[in-house]
């Protein structure tokens, strides 16, 4: 029964770290963050939900520790650095020519 709240923790800190990094591009181009916060706040929902149901012990509170794995790694991919952009190749055109 570990293995499906072990699966759950693990999709949820995927989940974070890509929908954070989204999130981080996203305030970088002046986008919305919405799209970036929903897609992981419905997929963070799901798992904890099923974490809820499929948790054996008696205190019955490992869904928090998938909540706070999505929470923790959504802020992780956010703050994650990014390569800078990268100049664009030259063409034809914009090479010197041979004398």
């Amino acid at each position: 029964m570990t293995l499906p709240l072990l699966l759950c923790t693990l999709i949820a800190l995927t989940s974070g770290l890509h929908f954070g990094h989204r999130f981080a591009q996203a305030h970088r181009a002046g986008r919305s963050l919405l799209p970036a916060v929903t897609a992981h706040g419905a997929i963070a929902t799901a798992l904890i939900v099923l974490t809820v149901l499929l948790d054996p012990t008696a205190a019955g509170l490992l869904w928090l520790a998938v909540s706070a794995t999505s929470l923790i790694s959504l802020a992780l991919g956010a703050l994650w650095p990014t390569p800078a952009a990268r100049p664009a190749a030259l063409g034809d055109h914009d090479l010197p020519q041979a004398a």
